[in-house]
């Protein structure tokens, strides 16, 4: 993993900090339902919404951050998501959204998951690290256990108006520091 400030190289694929020029982009998929696949709800924001959203410092601030993912070619596949949770500063969240589904299941989602945890655990010295997914989503379950994530609890929550039942994973410091998956990296 290399990162230069607002970037994360990883094997295949860069992280970024989202800019002005990817607003376009982010609008057509929070708009598709494509996009969000059977688990998660079109948020519908225009190219005005988020151009607020950037200026507000909404995805970019200290405490949490969205980047774009890329293959290294420039392709955009997706977003990955963190914040901090304001009540319990040791404890991050995760959201990943692998945006078109002829890029889901090759591994990107997996990939950008694995490095941006190195770097909240590692340059962030974050002491936990969570993240949510429908009951259903089987793919992301099997993703977050190979990640060394362990089954916390079931909940109901509200996505986008719609009520969804998820399971509430979580991967602490110890687990993370004994997890092979984390031991070996390259860019």
């Amino acid at each position: 993993m290399t990162i230069f400030g607002d970037r994360i190289f990883t094997i295949r694929l860069l992280l970024r900090r989202i800019e002005a020029s990817d607003l376009r982009l982010l609008a057509e998929w929070s708009n598709d339902p494509t996009t969000y696949g059977d688990y998660l709800s079109p948020e519908h924001l225009t190219v005005d919404q988020l151009t607020v959203q950037l200026r507000a410092g909404v995805l970019w601030a200290e405490r949490n951050k969205t980047f774009l993912i890329e293959l290294r070619d420039g392709t955009p596949v997706g977003t990955i998501h963190y914040w901090i949770r304001p009540e319990e500063p040791g404890a991050a969240v995760i959201a990943v959204r692998i945006a078109s589904p002829e890029m889901r299941c090759k591994g990107y989602g997996t990939e950008a998951q694995k490095y941006l945890i190195l770097f909240l655990f590692n340059r962030l010295d974050i002491q936990r690290v969570e993240m949510y997914t429908d009951i259903n989503n089987l793919i992301q379950q099997r993703c977050l256990q190979k990640l060394g994530f362990e089954l916390a609890q079931a909940l109901p929550y509200a996505d986008q108006q719609v009520q969804r039942i998820g399971y509430l994973y979580r991967l602490g410091r110890h687990q993370f520091v004994h997890q092979p998956i984390y031991q070996h990296h390259y860019a």
